[in-house]
């Protein structure tokens, strides 16, 4: 019995450190898919079709940036390798967050400039920026065991309650703005309700961007109408880019085709997916709603990855680590009959001397 309450007092004190956890892995997935991002542009240098426009992070900028020779590019490259681990394993690890978020921006901000929207890289960057300042972010981590190893003193390891919410609220808030401004988007963009009679979605679902011919691929949404001093580098009145459906798997593409042309199938998921979007401020309701607002969202990407092959595994990895795991081990606990348990594990501070 002693063991078992030993075992679940250390899984609470884990889970009772999604921040620190959450570090961990974003920094290396980020790290991972800024450096592909970063090949890519660099790949593109020369091109003229991808003539660099300045945007509002890479404006603040000196110009030397926006020339990604050959040198700028080592240094970048390995600011983000370096930055990515040192941010992991908590090695100067705000620092190291600080520039990891800093690389993504100039990055993802270079990317913008040349016309390519990347959604997958705003939630995690703006993320791991906050990871850098927050309180609790760093509790699991090489710095947190040195300083104590420095200082030579007790000191609570992973103490249930000691890390401040405000930490934990400004990530769930920025998931929640992120999540609601989308929704905004989608109505604004369609004019109130165009978006919800499903046309938007279906085409979506329907577009091939795969089975295209090499330069055939590139779609956009032209106005022959605008003036010509409101032009975006181009002659056809750019608006934007329209998503790809990047998955290739026939029986997914089939599930695909078939929810578009039914129109109750596409209506219904067009008006399920804005006031999911509209409805992200229930996060800070309770945690039941937390936890089900959380694992809809992963669901909801999970969905969009399976019949559009775009798999946000950046977001679905912030949602679950915001998860209040320790509701569901304290409910499944006291549906065996276990809650002494709850009580003693509370008790058990793990220390270091």
């Amino acid at each position: 019995m002693k063991i078992a309450i030993k075992l679940i007092g250390f899984l609470r004190s884990i889970l009772a450190q999604p921040l620190s956890i959450l570090r961990f892995l974003l920094s290396i997935v980020m790290g991972k898919y800024v450096l592909e991002r970063l090949n890519a542009i660099f790949q593109l240098e020369n091109n003229l079709q991808y003539a660099l426009s300045k945007t509002w992070f890479t404006s603040l900028l000196p110009d030397v940036f926006l020339v990604l020779d050959t040198n700028l590019y080592t240094t970048v490259k390995f600011l983000i390798i370096i930055s990515a681990f040192g941010a992991a394993l908590g090695i100067l690890g705000r620092l190291n967050l600080l520039i990891l978020a800093l690389s993504c921006f100039y990055v993802f901000g270079v990317g913008e400039g040349i016309g390519v929207f990347d959604h997958h890289a705003s939630l995690p960057s703006q993320v791991i920026f906050a990871l850098a300042l927050v309180p609790g972010s760093m509790t699991l981590s090489i710095d947190y065991l040195l300083l104590q190893f420095y200082y030579k003193r007790k000191m609570k390891i992973l103490d249930l309650a000691s890390n401040p919410k405000w930490g934990l609220n400004l990530i769930l808030a920025l998931v929640a703005i992120t999540y609601f401004s989308a929704g905004v988007s989608k109505l604004r963009y369609g004019h109130g309700v165009s978006w919800l009679d499903g046309s938007t979605l279906g085409f979506y679902l329907k577009e091939r961007t795969k089975n295209y011919d090499a330069n055939e691929s590139q779609l956009i949404i032209g106005d022959s109408k605008i003036k010509e001093n409101e032009k975006w580098k181009d002659e056809f009145g750019f608006i934007a880019h329209t998503y790809g459906n990047f998955q290739t798997k026939k029986k997914l593409n089939d599930i695909a085709e078939y929810i578009a042309r039914n129109k109750f199938l596409v209506v219904g998921l067009s008006i399920g997916s804005v006031l999911f979007e509209l409805l992200a401020f229930i996060v800070f309701i309770n945690t039941k709603y937390r936890n089900i607002y959380l694992i809809s969202a992963i669901i909801f990407h999970l969905s969009i990855g399976s019949l559009m092959g775009i798999s946000f595994r950046q977001y679905r990895l912030i949602c679950f680590f915001l998860i209040d795991w320790d509701f569901y081990l304290r409910f499944v606990l006291k549906k065996l009959k276990l809650q002494h348990l709850l009580n003693e594990s509370s008790k058990i501070k793990i220390e270091s001397r």
